[in-house]
């Protein structure tokens, strides 16, 4: 089972006139197709720089364009409406898709009712910004933290059961979401700071506090929060970062978070056929079996099991 919690694999191929189907991406679903039991998160990245109506036209136009790439791919991929369906998907050989969204901050300040729509368009995940400031909250290149609006928004959010993705929120929104959030959240494509100081990371606080929610962390393959020297980092790493969680309560929450068509990734990662040679190396540097299949996909499956079924 392989269950990958972050990709900008829509976002990029509606912006180049791709296909889903086959590409020169990092993911396709020829690319996946030799992977037995794949659920591949695809989100909607929704840039900084959009605001309002421009933000939901975004939104709208990508929704669109992952619509029709499971329309037209239906025999090798859908987007299941219950959890049983995911099961379901797979018994017949095909691909779960699950859909998400990557700064959706200054969309839900424009249109609160998108919240509704999002649930019902299957959006599993979000987060409320990307790197930089919106009415909602800030991203990790800035300070503040979740503003009024962004706390209705989060109780708004978890009325319609969509999981609140901690992956780009700053420090200082991370301690109001604490003090906000009544159910489990999670962090799609995170690592450790105390492994790879990149302020992208999470602190070893921040993920206990995930670990004690019962939510999900996805292992990032980006270069630069694997490794403080980016141009050395490798499976190794992973591992590090993996072995600290572990250290740290999380062998129920860790999971795989790829960041596949969103960043730079080591060689021997490039590609979702590569997932299987994560595995064979984890296994290898002396992993349990069943900690590794949970990291794999079974504790995100599991996450979805509690949260959507």
């Amino acid at each position: 089972m392989y269950v990958d919690l972050h990709s900008d694999t829509i976002t990029v191929l509606n912006r180049n006139h791709g296909q889903l189907a086959q590409n020169n991406l990092m993911i396709s679903l020829e690319k996946g197709a030799a992977l037995k039991d794949w659920a591949q998160t695809y989100a909607i990245f929704i840039p900084d720089t959009l605001r309002g109506k421009e933000a939901a036209e975004f939104y709208d136009d990508n929704l669109g364009f992952f619509q029709k790439q499971m329309e037209k791919n239906s025999g090798m991929v859908s987007q299941p409406k219950f959890f049983d369906n995911i099961a379901e998907t797979w018994a017949r050989g095909g691909a779960v898709a699950i859909l998400a969204v990557e700064g959706g901050g200054s969309l839900l300040a424009w249109d609160l009712d998108q919240v509704e729509k999002m649930s019902d368009a299957g959006v599993k995940y979000l987060s409320l910004t990307w790197n930089g400031k919106n009415e909602l909250a800030s991203g990790n290149e800035t300070q503040e933290g979740l503003s009024e609006l962004g706390r209705g928004v989060v109780a708004e959010l978890e009325r319609w059961d969509i999981t609140l993705d901690v992956s780009h929120l700053n420090d200082k929104g991370f301690d109001d979401l604490v003090h906000t959030a009544k159910k489990p959240f999670i962090a799609t494509h995170s690592n450790l700071r105390s492994v790879c100081g990149h302020k992208r990371n999470l602190t070893d606080d921040q993920f206990k506090e995930i670990v004690k929610r019962d939510g999900l962390v996805g292992i990032n393959f980006c270069k630069a929060f694997l490794n403080d020297d980016k141009e050395k980092a490798g499976f190794p790493d992973l591992l590090r970062h993996i072995e600290r969680m572990l250290s740290l309560g999380g062998e129920n929450v860790i999971a795989i978070g790829s960041d596949f068509d969103g960043t730079t990734v080591p060689d021997g990662m490039g590609s979702v056929e590569n997932l299987a040679d994560v595995e064979n190396y984890l296994l290898c540097a002396g992993l349990g079996k069943k900690q590794v299949e949970k990291i794999m996909g079974g504790n995100a499956y599991e996450f979805l099991r509690r949260r959507w079924g």
